[in-house]
């Protein structure tokens, strides 16, 4: 899967142009990072061009093309909260239009690779944990099997160990499944250990895209536009500045731990 963005022109964006691969979990970080997500969908009045693997979207096909993407909201708004959790995934299959041979072993299946069991079908939905609710929202996500899932601010509300796993969960759709997948979030701590490749917005433009971990040590370039940078690299730059010594970047506090016993 390749998205490439042609000259696009939308609110305070002006004539963006770059080209996204399938290649590990991507970030989007800056100013007007959701809107940039939202454009990536191709349902936003924007001038220019979106194409999804060489397929341009059209005002005749945007509808189409729109079922190989899932968009996952910061915020699930549940309308239907004394539903149940199968009665209202039969009601998303209806109203997308879904032709599924059998819908209900879809939904198990969805469910299944969020892991949430098949007794959760019963479930109603206002008794769904926060992580429940963002498992929920990804198994969502998965009944039209799209290609793409876009997800904004993922991580909010969760304590360390429910991030862990909702990002071992995402990198498996990405890894297993082949899904693309790309977040907004601010927080430059995930993005630099979980992301594989990012993309950095300044004043509404592209200021830096490519190589996550690359891209986050170019530390004094990011200094310099006040881009917020990864606690660990901080850490990192301040000891070399300080104390004149050489010390590797690490996505993981241990593997630098190791590194400045090593050499301080």
């Amino acid at each position: 899967m390749e998205i490439k963005l042609t000259n696009i022109t939308y609110e305070e964006f002006k004539k963006i142009n770059i080209t996204i691969k399938n290649e590990g979990i991507i970030g989007i970080t800056g100013e007007g990072n959701t809107t940039l997500l939202k454009i990536i969908t191709g349902m936003l009045d924007n001038k220019g061009s979106i194409t999804y693997d060489k397929e341009k979207i059209t005002k005749q096909n945007k509808i189409e093309v729109s079922k190989k993407i899932s968009y996952i909201s910061k915020k699930f708004k549940n309308d239907y909260n004394k539903a149940t959790i199968e009665e209202y995934m039969n009601y998303m299959i209806y109203y997308h239009k879904l032709n599924i041979k059998d819908p209900k072993k879809k939904i198990i299946d969805s469910l299944k690779i969020v892991d949430l069991k098949e007794n959760y079908l019963e479930r109603i939905m206002s008794t769904l944990s926060t992580t429940e609710k963002k498992k929920f929202q990804i198994a969502l996500a998965l009944i039209t099997n799209p290609k793409i899932i876009l997800i904004e601010e993922p991580f909010n509300d969760f304590d360390a160990e429910n991030r862990k796993r909702i990002l071992r969960l995402l990198t498996q759709l990405n890894e297993k499944y082949k899904i693309m997948i790309i977040i907004a979030t601010t927080n430059s701590d995930i993005l630099y250990k979980y992301t594989k490749n990012i993309i950095i917005i300044k004043d509404y433009k592209i200021f830096k895209s490519g190589k996550s971990k690359e891209i986050f040590e170019e530390v004094e370039d990011l200094l310099a536009e006040k881009i917020e940078i990864p606690d660990i690299v901080k850490l990192a730059y301040k000891i070399k500045k300080e104390k004149d010594i050489h010390i590797d970047y690490h996505r993981d506090v241990r593997d630098l731990m190791k590194d400045i016993y090593k050499h301080v």
